[in-house]
């Protein structure tokens, strides 16, 4: 292995321990928000002002990476601070805190975000591969957190201050791990990709460049306003999916199912990247926006164990052929030169949904309840579903250009 290759690798294993620390914490917000006393809204609120503050301070950070030129005390940064506000949230007295630790770590551990990516960037040969490598070793990490979360929580029911306590065990691991990385010296490639399971990463873009790439690419146009629809749809439900899980069959099932999801996530990544480029990036996404809907219906109608574990399972392949299959797509059907444009919008597209879903969901969980609105999310989805429709598949496609050769296009 090249030093470069045995710094992705390292970088990659620091992930698994920070997705861990992840997967202990993210899916019992919710329920610790209930149990201090806030309503919907301010359950809502914990995605919607998380992904407002990330933002900012992706701008914020990635112009103070890109100025010094450095990587590796951002990324540092960034998952310090996020051990950090999920161990002082341990200590939580009321709903209103909670909400204002939650914002503040958006803000302080969005320095990671941009870092990562670009050093993924510059340690890779292979920036698609280098990114599943990277993927697949953070999303076994949440995975394991789910369940290490959920067997805590199960054993000592509520006992919120200490699942957040220890879920900052990882984030230190982490950094153990992140002070002995040694980063290249080379510009950067801007080639940034999402990497955690149903939560949005995001990306700066420059506007006027962005208006002008929208006029010239009615593809990725499309597809990217059917990412918002699907983001939508996903914001309504999965900010308050904990809540339900919690509902029906305990807090210990609110871990466990987060965990079976991401486990078989890992399973089909590579299974429908392999199909999607065979027959397309298209027929994958319309297969997971299938699957998105489907997984829908049976939240809403999941009552028992079986059920809920085969919501996971649909869930886990819904995610793999959503995710893998645009980011695919966007790379595909975009230049060299206007690809990182082209990924921002999209990622972009995707923040905003995160924010107007848990919106809607928080208006109409007190007028039809919260299976309902679980319900009622397959209304975006299926806009998302309608406007992909008559895109142009991507089959013979690569870096925006038509290719002649059909053969070498599967290739």
């Amino acid at each position: 292995m090249s030093r470069n290759g045995k710094e992705l690798l390292l970088l990659s294993l620091a992930f698994l321990f920070v997705n861990m620390g992840w997967g202990m914490a993210w899916p019992q917000l919710p329920t610790y928000m209930k149990v201090l006393g806030g309503g919907v809204l301010m359950v809502a609120s914990l995605s919607i002002l998380f992904n407002v503050f990330s933002t900012l301070g992706q701008y914020f950070w990635g112009r103070k990476s890109d100025q010094v030129q450095r990587r590796k005390p951002f990324v540092i940064f960034g998952v310090a601070t996020g051990g950090f506000f999920f161990f002082i949230m341990a200590f939580a007295t009321s709903a209103t805190v909670l909400l204002t630790m939650r914002s503040l770590q958006g803000f302080f551990m969005s320095a990671q975000t941009p870092a990562v990516s670009a050093l993924i960037s510059e340690l890779s040969e292979n920036v698609g591969r280098s990114f599943g490598i990277f993927n697949s070793l953070s999303n076994a990490g949440f995975m394991l957190g789910n369940f290490v979360g959920g067997f805590i929580i199960g054993a000592y029911p509520k006992n919120y201050t200490l699942l957040y306590s220890l879920s900052s065990l990882p984030f230190i691991a982490a950094i153990s791990l992140l002070i002995f990385l040694r980063e290249p010296n080379r510009t950067p490639m801007d080639f940034r990709m999402m990497f955690r399971i149903d939560r949005p990463g995001r990306m700066v873009v420059k506007w006027q460049n962005a208006r002008e790439f929208v006029k010239r690419n009615r593809n990725i146009t499309m597809m990217t306003i059917s990412v918002l629809f699907m983001m939508v749809a996903s914001g309504m439900v999965y900010s308050f999916l904990s809540i339900l899980l919690q509902e029906r069959f305990g807090d210990a099932w609110v871990g466990w199912y987060f965990g079976i999801d991401s486990g078989i996530s890992i399973i089909f990544v590579y299974l429908l990247g392999y199909l999607a480029d065979r027959i397309g990036s298209k027929l994958v996404a319309i297969m997971g926006i299938l699957g998105y809907m489907a997984t829908f219906y049976l939240y809403y109608s999941a009552i028992s164990i079986p059920l809920i574990i085969l919501a996971a399972a649909v869930s886990g392949f819904k995610w793999a052929a959503y995710f893998n299959s645009i980011n695919t797509y966007i790379a595909k059907m975009s230049s060299r030169n206007e690809r990182a444009t082209a990924l921002g919008i999209m990622n972009s597209a995707m923040a905003l949904g995160w924010v107007f879903g848990p919106l809607i969901s928080a208006y109409l969980i007190p007028l039809l309840s919260l299976p309902l609105t679980v319900l009622f999310a397959i209304i975006p989805a299926g806009i998302s579903l309608l406007i992909v429709l008559p895109v142009e598949n991507d089959i013979n496609y690569m870096d925006g250009l038509p290719i002649k050769n059909k053969k070498y296009a599967k290739n």
